[in-house]
């Protein structure tokens, strides 16, 4: 089976190295490096103390003060940069297209920093303390699910998650979404917010990371 032809019709970036697909592209051509010292948390005793992390991130003119505070920020960037890129695409949504529209768009880990901190407020304050927001604030696929609902997409919703490749495996299953006729549009990538302690202790431990912290 041949299937439908499947083009990229815009695009969206929330990166270290700028908050926009232009900027971001502009740095790299550039050869600068997005990498910084650790500034998330005390980072003095871990063997890593920088990481490549969004600098100066804002969800104006995408989402609303009230919503974002409920979602961790790895779906803040996840939606900050589909919304990008759909709005790129030029595509507008109708009933009649609704849903043939969807969203692939995957994380590693998810919402690790919150449940590092929920999990320490449960210890000092206990379970009555956690907000009802809290699942939905953290699970993989509500990238796909608040990008879905802002828009008014219906077509098919996943989150395909494989660790590193996850942004790329997003992009292949959207791709023969297209291609085998199930969707006719796809919004799809990965995002990861993972500067926390826990992750950089773990990847330390694993002698994942470099230690270069000059």
């Amino acid at each position: 089976m041949k299937g439908n032809r499947v083009v990229v019709t815009g695009l969206g970036a929330v990166t270290p190295l700028g908050l926009d697909v232009a900027t971001t592209w502009a740095g790299i051509c550039a050869g600068k490096s997005g990498a910084a010292m650790i500034d998330q948390f005390d980072a003095e005793g871990f063997s890593t103390r920088f990481s490549a992390s969004v600098k100066n991130f804002s969800i104006e003119g995408y989402l609303e003060a009230r919503d974002a505070r409920r979602m961790d920020p790895f779906i803040q960037y996840g939606m900050v940069a589909g919304i990008q890129a759909f709005r790129d695409s030029g595509f507008s949504v109708t009933d009649q297209n609704a849903t043939r529209i969807g969203c692939a768009i995957g994380s590693g880990i998810g919402g690790i920093g919150s449940i590092e901190d929920t999990a320490m407020l449960v210890d000092r304050k206990g379970p009555k303390r956690i907000s009802p927001f809290f699942v939905p604030g953290v699970v993989i696929n509500m990238i796909s699910g608040n990008v879905s609902i802002q828009h008014g997409f219906k077509g098919p919703n996943v989150a395909v998650v494989t660790a590193c490749t996850t942004g790329t495996h997003n992009i292949g299953f959207g791709a023969r979404m297209i291609q085998y006729g199930d969707a006719d549009v796809m919004v799809v990538g990965g995002a990861e917010a993972a500067t926390s302690p826990i992750t950089v202790a773990g990847f330390n431990s694993m002698r994942a990371l470099s230690t270069r912290n000059d």
